[in-house]
């Protein structure tokens, strides 16, 4: 392995960035994986969250039912941010249309979501930064075994 301290340095930064998304994508998974279960909501109410003057939210209020127990959640949709609330409203008219699932944890149906998403973007960037930081040993051990000859 290449000697120098910067070298080293720079290698451990590499591995905590990458340990650090790796937990991330992790617990997004996890937390993924856990919704395995579906139903229909009893009820699904919209409302508007204004996070900011030119951000609006949508939030779906929902409750279901598993093994005759009722339940109730929330799910924030961030991903499609509003300008304003009349958007926000156009918004809801066309969420509310469509038909839902709830997803829920069969262990603990306290654990429930509107969506369930695969973190795909989280994902693909632990493999990139576990397959830069391989790139990076295998540098170092290549230009060691170059510089003793």
């Amino acid at each position: 392995m290449h000697k120098n301290l910067l070298w080293q340095a720079f290698l451990v930064l590499v591995l905590v960035i990458t340990l650090a998304y790796t937990g991330v994508a992790a617990y997004r998974y996890y937390n993924y994986a856990r919704l395995k279960r579906a139903t229909l909501p009893t009820t699904l109410k919209w409302q508007i969250r204004e996070r900011s003057s030119d951000e609006y939210l949508v939030e779906g209020d929902y409750t279901f039912s598993v093994n005759n127990k009722n339940y109730s959640g929330a799910t924030l949709r961030s991903q499609d941010p509003y300008l304003n609330p009349y958007a926000a409203e156009r918004g809801i008219d066309m969420l509310s249309s469509q038909s839902w699932k709830i997803w829920f944890d069969p262990s603990n149906p306290e654990y429930s979501s509107l969506q369930k998403n695969f973190p795909l973007k989280e994902v693909i960037s632990a493999i990139c930064l576990w397959a830069l930081l391989f790139y990076f040993l295998w540098l170092g051990f290549y230009v060691t075994r170059f510089k003793s000859n």
